[in-house]
Order: structure tokens, then C-alpha cells, then sequence
């Protein structure tokens, strides 16, 4: 196999990353680097599906780095995972030494699985502001990236998803199920406890507030469920306007946030405190102290962790790079070099401590039970939009016949757009296309 046909197969399948950011593989891999990471982490508080991923199926992402390596000429290969995940490490460690790739053992600190904070764990380089790994010639999947990458070398599209469902939940697991499948289906399995709650789409720290009938889709990595009282819930509802108004009044310039930002601390010129400052004094700042609001990765550290006051520098940074977004700003980076500062190693933020700060402490010892597969919904939702780029095309029409991993949508015009294909997660029929693919089984 070379490259172009590596990286086809990989467009083809529509295989985008799996941990969150929904950046279409086959683009990411196309670039030139010599360093290739896999990210084990899962450093989310409460998510298990990439633990039992790895230590079910090591040979199968083990072997496919090996394959993306030879194919696309790397000269270094790791495989990144906390050094508590021991199940995981034993079940891997005979498939990486035959493929040999580099084992890198990570603290359990939050948030490890970031790329950047990654790529300087595992290789002692630090992407400059406002870049992307490939800068310092590297690049990283997600392990259920590669998962489906592997399967994709076999002519199989992604159709299904790895996923967690925990919280206030009688019976919390982990599975694999089809992509469609909505939230309230998954939670009738899991059977809340409580019966007013809300759903957490993602992780406890940068997922969103959803609705029951929210889809699972590419990127969705579990549901949590937690009371509507619960801070997790109070932060996700605050307003933007709230937000502006009590970082006006309240705001004392702690540097709390600042000096905790995973950013900050890696040497980017990221302040919150001072972004939060002009809150309250609108022309204090100049421009490059605020569009550094662009190099914030919305990790929620700031808001649910540092502030002492209950504030949210994220928020406001989300609001921020919109804004700036419309209007064409970008950050400039001046060029200078960039090294971690020399008190990240003490400010790092351990797991366990970060539970007990967001109030989860009841949940982070629960081990999911693994279900390999769930009795498919009669109806799935597939949205046109689940990755990084432009939202695909249907090719299909509303009465069509499909099946399991047939092509029912397609990155429009080809590969000069930046966007991902579809697949059918189920046999059905197509009862609509718009909005988003709908597909009905008929079956109970």
C-alpha cells in the first residue's frame, strides 16, 4: 500500500478524530511529519471507552501504526497512556514491542490527553501559539482514531462509536454503538436515578449541556447525567452576558486562572486575568493581549477548578474568539521561542483532585461495565455535520433502501473541501435528509 491509498481509504471510510475535535484523518495525515503519537489518555474525568478500546483491541492499533509509519516513512512511533491504566499496559505492551513502537507512560494529571500539553510529555517540544503539531513535524490520533483507521484498511466505514454513559445512573457502561442512536435511547439502558436530570454530552470538563434527543455522533465520547443543580450544570447555563457582568464586578485579579492554565503554564502568552481585567476597563489592554483569547483550548480549568469567585474566563474566551472570528482577527505570534514555564510541573492538576473540585467524586471510582454491542434503536438521527469543515452532502433520496456502511452522504465537490463521508449505521429506510439523515428501521 502507499501513501495515496493509505490516505483514500482513510477519506473513504470517513474517518475523522474520534477524541473530540472531528479533524477529517485523512487531511491530518497528509501532512509531513517524522513523529507519530497515539493518545491513550482519556485524561476526561469518568470516560472509559478508549481504557476498554486499548485493552481490547491492541494488536488491531498497534499493527495499524505500525502500518501508518513504514507507509508514511516515520522514524519515531509512541503510544501515550496513563501509567495507572495497568490493564490497558498489559494487554498493549506485547503488540508495541513487536510493532516496535515506544511505549510513554502519563501522569494521571488533567489535562494529558490535550495535544499540545501531549506532544510536549512525549517529545519535550512545545507548538508554538497559534499552530498545530505539525509544526514541530509530529502528529497525533486519538486511539480510536486509529482503531477505525484499521478498520478503514480493511474497507469498513466508521458506523459505530465508543462512548461512555455514567453519573446519576443505576447501571453505568461503556459500548460500541451505532452512530444515530440519541441519548434517551442510551439512558433507557442505563436507567437514571434521579427523574429530573441533564445530560453532559462529553466530558465533565469540556462537554455540552444536551437534550435527550441529541444524537450520538463521530466525536461523542458518553452522556453523563447529574441533577440540574449540580455546578457542572450551573456553569454550562451561565450567559454570556452573566458571565461579562459579575467579571466586571467581581473580578479581583487573583491570577488564579492565569496561573493554572495548561496554556499558560506550557509558555504561550495566554493571561485570562488580564482578558477578565478589560471585562471592567474595555481600552486597558492592547489588541495582543486579547486576541491571545484564540490560544485558549477551552480546557474549563479556569472557570471550574482556579476561580475562587465562581467566574468563567472560558466563556468569555469563547465569546471573544467568535467575535474575532467574524471579523478576520488572528493572533500574531512574534516568532520568539517558546519553552513551559518552570512552575508547570508543580501546577498540574491531578485527577482525583480535580473530582473533588467538580463536585463527581461519587462517580470516579465506578468502572463502567463494557456491553461490545447494544440491540440497534429502530430510528437513528446521522447529522450532515459531525467533524471539522463542511457539513456533508446526502446522496441519497427519502424512501431509499440502505444498509449497514453503505455511503449515504459525501464531502461535496470532492477533496477540495474539508469535510468528512457518511455512512448508514443500520439497515432502514431514508425518512428524511434534511436537517439531518433519518433512518427507520421498522423494527422493534
Amino acid at each position: 500500500m502507499d501513501r495515496d491509498e493509505l490516505l483514500q481509504r482513510i477519506t473513504d471510510a470517513g474517518v475523522v478524530g474520534a477524541g473530540g475535535g472531528g479533524f477529517p484523518a485523512g487531511v491530518k495525515l497528509a501532512g509531513e511529519f517524522i513523529h507519530y503519537i497515539a493518545n491513550g489518555a482519556e485524561c476526561e474525568p469518568l470516560l472509559h471507552k478508549d481504557i476498554e478500546l486499548m485493552k481490547h483491541y491492541p494488536d488491531v492499533i498497534a499493527n495499524t501504526m505500525r502500518i501508518i509509519g513504514d507507509t508514511l516513512a516515520v522514524d519515531n512511533i509512541y503510544f501515550a497512556a496513563k501509567e495507572k491504566y495497568s490493564q490497558v499496559w498489559e494487554s498493549i505492551n506485547p503488540s508495541l514491542e513487536k510493532n516496535n513502537i515506544i511505549p510513554k507512560y502519563l501522569e494521571d494529571i488533567f489535562p494529558a490527553g490535550d495535544e499540545f500539553d501531549l506532544v510536549e510529555t512525549v517529545l519535550g517540544k512545545v507548538i508554538p501559539p497559534a499552530n498545530i503539531p505539525l509544526t514541530v513535524q509530529t502528529a497525533v490520533n486519538n486511539v480510536e482514531t486509529i482503531y477505525n483507521i484499521g478498520r478503514a484498511l480493511d474497507d469498513i466505514p466508521v458506523t459505530h462509536k465508543w462512548l461512555t454513559v455514567t453519573g446519576d445512573v443505576v447501571r453505568p457502561f461503556t459500548a460500541v454503538v451505532p452512530i444515530g442512536t440519541t441519548a434517551e435511547y442510551l439512558l433507557e439502558l442505563a436507567r437514571p436515578k434521579i427523574k429530573n436530570y441533564c445530560i453532559i454530552e462529553g466530558g465533565p470538563m469540556m462537554g455540552n449541556l444536551v437534550q435527550p434527543d441529541e444524537p450520538v455522533k463521530k466525536t461523542t465520547s458518553g452522556f453523563i447525567v447529574v441533577a440540574p443543580e449540580h455546578p457542572l450544570i450551573t456553569y454550562r447555563k451561565m450567559s454570556i452576558q452573566y458571565a461579562l457582568r459579575i467579571a466586571a464586578s467581581v473580578c479581583m485579579q487573583c491570577r488564579a486562572c492565569t496561573d493554572l492554565c495548561p496554556r499558560y503554564l506550557l509558555g504561550h502568552p495566554l493571561e485570562p486575568h488580564r482578558i477578565m481585567r478589560a471585562s471592567a476597563m474595555p481600552l486597558s489592554l492592547p489588541l495582543n493581549v486579547m486576541t491571545a483569547a484564540l490560544l485558549c483550548s477551552e480546557c474549563g480549568v479556569c472557570e471550574q477548578f482556579a476561580c475562587p469567585m465562581g467566574l468563567s474566563p472560558r466563556k468569555i474566551n469563547a465569546e471573544l474568539k467568535i467575535n474575532f472570528g467574524e471579523q478576520g482577527v488572528k493572533f500574531q505570534w512574534n516568532g520568539d521561542e517558546i519553552a513551559p514555564r518552570e512552575e508547570r510541573e508543580f501546577r498540574r492538576i491531578p485527577s482525583q483532585r480535580l473530582a473533588e473540585r467538580l463536585g463527581i467524586l461519587d462517580y470516579i471510582n465506578i468502572h463502567p461495565e463494557f456491553i461490545p454491542s447494544i440491540s440497534a434503536p429502530e430510528r437513528v438521527i446521522i447529522r450532515l455535520k459531525q467533524h471539522t469543515g463542511v457539513p456533508a452532502e446526502p446522496i441519497v433520496k427519502i424512501g431509499n433502501k440502505v444498509e449497514i456502511g453503505q455511503e449515504i452522504a459525501r464531502i461535496p465537490n470532492g477533496k477540495d473541501k474539508l469535510g468528512a463521508n457518511i455512512h448508514s449505521s443500520i439497515n432502514g429506510t431514508i425518512t428524511s435528509i434534511q436537517p439531518d439523515i433519518i433512518i427507520e428501521s421498522g423494527e422493534e
